[in-house]
């Protein structure tokens, strides 16, 4: 019956889904924005972070009020569409609620337009609607801050109870240089049970290791929040390009859950902090913004070596749709240096 076809569908992407975690890691440039984006002060994207923003709790099913991301046509909000900000689980929904008030609080965004088709995009798997959602903002210190939202939905339109979401933020090479790592985190959670979460400061130094203030930042602020009952090994891939401060855990019950949620959040509140020490007042030399620049096309680089993203966007979306999300959207380095 319909249930029955729905633990199947879950218990099937759940694995496709481990996989493409392991591609996108919690720092990879998962579905990041574009680079050559079209600078916007509209309010209809604005309003994401104009209003004031809660963590919200595990056990609050009500979605936070937010911008309704993905789903605009001009200033217009399409309302006959599935949103899914208001159909991910309790977890997904604390998380997206605690990053939009750090972001908030910390950095001045600005928002970048994305084309309409992939601000939002809907593709079918297994007979079923998947649904992701985009958001991406800039600052002075950051060229792409983004927030990814994914769900899925059944043939009779329900949730199918597996959500995705996803958060980076890139530096720019000549306003932070090489010392100014990548944040990011993803999280898989299947039927309520969080399958993956991970978060990491990627180091773009040559050396590939966090500099001291952020090492040192990290154990004083968040090193309290990082024992988990269940880690999990990072990819090969991964240890190419992800820090040592990097967690990758599968959380045990709602006490876990909630421990990674405001991991995630110390973590990000750090970063923004940190990097505004580290650029207040400083311009970075030639060669150290080489150096930045060389640690995202490496990061970047290594990310478009696993072709699990592709394959997965491929089953979902066709072949030349992921040919243009991936160059524009997915693993887009930064701009050449003049």
């Amino acid at each position: 019956g319909e249930q029955a076809h729905s633990y199947e569908f879950s218990r099937r992407m759940a694995a496709r889904l481990a996989l493409l975690v392991l591609a996108l890691a919690a720092s990879a440039d998962g579905f990041a924005a574009p680079g050559p984006l079209t600078w916007s002060r509209a309010p209809a994207l604005r309003s994401s972070l104009s209003r004031p923003v809660y963590t919200a709790p595990l056990t609050d099913r009500v979605p936070p009020p937010m911008m309704r991301v993905g789903m605009m046509a001009g200033n217009k909000v399409s309302l006959t569409k599935k949103n899914v900000r208001e159909n991910v689980g309790e977890v997904v929904s604390s998380l997206v609620s605690t990053l939009e008030k750090v972001l908030e609080e910390e950095l001045d965004l600005q928002p970048l337009d994305l084309p309409v088709d992939l601000e939002r995009a809907e593709g079918v798997v297994d007979g079923s609607k998947c649904v992701i959602e985009n958001s991406v903002w800039q600052t002075d210190s950051f060229r792409k801050v983004h927030i990814e939202l994914a769900t899925f939905f059944n043939n009779a339109g329900e949730s199918a109870g597996l959500d995705i979401l996803h958060c980076v933020l890139f530096p720019r090479p000549e306003a932070a240089g090489p010392e100014v790592p990548m944040f990011g985190c993803d999280v898989v959670c299947v039927r309520g049970t969080v399958t993956a979460a991970i978060v990491d400061l990627s180091p773009m130094t040559r050396e590939k290791r966090l500099s001291a203030q952020w090492a040192d930042a990290f154990d004083e602020g968040c090193g309290g929040l990082t024992e988990f009952q269940e880690p999990r090994e990072i990819p090969e891939f991964g240890t190419h390009i992800f820090g040592d401060r990097c967690v990758f855990v599968r959380p045990q019950g709602a006490g876990e859950c909630q421990q990674f949620v405001k991991l995630c959040g110390e973590v990000l509140k750090m970063h923004c902090r940190e990097t505004a020490r580290r650029t207040k007042g400083y311009t970075p030399s030639r060669e150290e913004v080489e150096e930045a620049h060389q640690g995202q096309v490496h990061y970047c680089e290594k990310q478009s070596e696993n072709d699990k993203t592709r394959k997965i966007l491929e089953g979902s979306f066709g072949v030349e749709w992921t040919d243009r999300y991936m160059s524009t959207l997915l693993f887009d380095k930064p701009e050449a240096l003049a």
